[in-house]
């Protein structure tokens, strides 16, 4: 187990103490079965009385008692770490030793040394398995369980009867046989033995190490990583918490399949990219880092709501005046991105969030600029011009037909594509395969938004929707500024502050139990137009 430093952190000093308990409780109930065993066995030849009178059985009754002690001691209340290595030491030693007296009380004719050598590695082995250990000292426990094994089969194979057995079998014995027979038992046990601790320690480092591994990767600069929040284009996103400042943050990690010198090279220029963005509906970057290890993050806000996606497939289509909300503020972060030569490339319900922030309620938030393309004079972004990247049911024609030609327009159709799915609470075209759904996106007109809904909403806002959805890029709308300021002067009541309180008061709990994963084509794609 090495030294308690190891497990100074509480976290890691419970999952010692968890582990050390659960060893003992098996050891014991594994220790059990081979007893209960030994009798059914031992009654069914009709020599049970006399198993209840044999010393040796004794001994193995008792050897379950330590790991029944760890189990009893370690499963309530908290330990320091020295205190569980301690009780886990006593413990397998105690164990071994009762075990090693059960052998000396074997008959040598029934392979004592190989009964006892075989109980011993089994109780080593299942350590290596259950206890998080150094290699180090799963070795000195081994010895330390070994050496008076070999010294106790020796000593008992000094009055060993199998002179005969061994001179059928060839070997020359000379005049002083027993201690012969009990050299080469005792050899035997030692190179068995060896083998075993060596297995234990390969075993402990194999553990050992994906332990840490795991452990590391839960370590990332300053931040500490606490569950799973989603995965996107690029990378996988966990909650955090910030080691000094203790702020929940969302920490953005680099698949590990994509660490290639391209994908570091795009996860870098996105974090680069999004820094730039300063609006207060794009998702705020606090951090970037690298770990020794190789891993790739960044470190962003942590938002707490929904996505537009989640509520609408818990709570169906939105209020007309919330969809005006959402679509100003998400085409507001749009445009700042834009202004710099940014293209988002993956709108869509799941990558734009309603959070409460600062006391206030449906603060709309863009996410996840993991596809982002810079289109500025000083681009870098090399995208092959015949790859189709985004997510099928939000992608634009121009983005299907030339996809190196993407522009501001391309994300405001799929911004439409979300208002449209907001209201009409499906998608705009459905289709069972990916190239199905991309040409209604080339030749089909969208199906009209009141008749799909089912009531009608104000035709301003259908009209600007719609506009969203052309398929020639130069009939939408001219910028996300100009689509923000067409939505002001909809004709109809506001979404207030009251209203988005009230709404969330409604509807929370439904939220907090939706959990499905991405259906069908609302995850990212990409596909090679150039592939035979």
């Amino acid at each position: 187990m090495g030294s308690s430093t190891q497990f100074s952190d509480p976290e890691s000093r419970a999952f010692l103490q968890k582990r050390v308990a659960a060893f003992g409780a098996v050891g014991a109930l594994i220790g059990s079965i081979a007893t209960i065993g030994r009798l059914l066995i031992a009654g069914a030849f009709g020599g049970l009385p006399a198993e209840f009178g044999r010393i040796d059985f004794v001994f193995q009754l008792v050897a379950i008692l330590p790991g029944l002690a760890m189990w009893l001691i370690c499963r309530r209340g908290e330990l320091p770490a020295r205190t569980v290595m301690a009780v886990e030491t006593v413990g397998i030693l105690a164990t071994a030793a009762l075990y090693v007296a059960m052998g000396m009380h074997i008959p040598t004719e029934f392979g004592a040394d190989t009964i006892t050598a075989f109980v011993l590695a089994f109780v080593l082995l299942a350590r290596a398995v259950y206890v998080p250990s150094t290699v180090r000292h799963t070795v000195m426990l081994g010895l330390a369980m070994g050496i008076p094994l070999v010294i106790a089969m020796y000593f008992h194979y000094l009055d060993s009867k199998l002179l005969y057995d061994w001179q059928e079998l060839g070997w020359d014995v000379p005049a002083e046989p027993k201690k012969v027979i009990a050299g080469v038992s005792a050899s035997v046990t030692t190179m068995w033995w060896t083998l075993t601790v060596g297995l234990a320690a390969l075993a402990t480092r194999v553990i050992h190490g994906l332990r840490q591994e795991v452990r590391d990767i839960k370590s990332l600069g300053q931040y500490t990583l606490e569950r799973k929040l989603g995965e996107g284009g690029m990378g996988v996103v966990f909650q955090a918490t910030h080691g000094m400042l203790k702020r929940p943050t969302a920490i953005k990690l680099l698949r590990p399949e994509q660490v290639s010198l391209d994908a570091q090279a795009r996860f870098r220029r996105e974090v680069q990219l999004i820094a730039k963005l300063t609006h207060p509906h794009t998702v705020r970057i606090h951090d970037y880092g690298k770990t020794p290890d190789g891993v790739f993050y960044y470190a962003m806000e942590l938002l707490e709501g929904a996505t537009v996606r989640e509520i609408v497939e818990t709570c169906g289509p939105q209020p007309a005046a919330r969809v005006v909300r959402i679509l100003r503020d998400a085409a507001l972060a749009l445009n700042e991105a834009h202004s710099i030569d940014l293209i988002h490339r993956d709108i869509k319900p799941s990558n734009i969030m309603l959070a409460k922030q600062g006391g206030e309620y449906d603060v709309t938030k863009v996410l996840d600029f993991g596809l982002v393309k810079n289109t500025g004079t000083e681009a870098t972004d090399r995208t092959d011009a015949n790859i189709v990247i985004g997510t099928p049911h939000y992608l634009s024609p121009e983005a299907i037909q030339a996809p190196g030609k993407v522009c501001a327009q391309s994300d405001l159709y799929a911004l439409g594509a979300v208002g449209y799915y907001l209201l009409a609470g499906r998608h705009i075209f459905d289709g069972d395969t990916i190239m199905e759904v991309c040409l209604h996106h080339l030749q089909s007109t969208p199906p009209a938004i009141s008749e799909v809904r089912g009531e009608p909403i104000p035709m301003e806002l259908e009209t600007l929707v719609m506009a969203c959805l052309e398929k020639n890029p130069e009939d939408r709308p001219a910028s996300g500024r100009a689509l923000a300021r067409a939505l002001d002067r909809v004709p109809m009541s506001r979404w207030t502050l009251e209203d988005a309180e009230q709404w969330w008061e409604e509807h929370a709990g439904h939220l907090a139990q939706h959990h499905e994963p991405l259906r069908g084509h609302d995850t990212t794609v990409a596909v090679d137009l150039s592939a035979p």
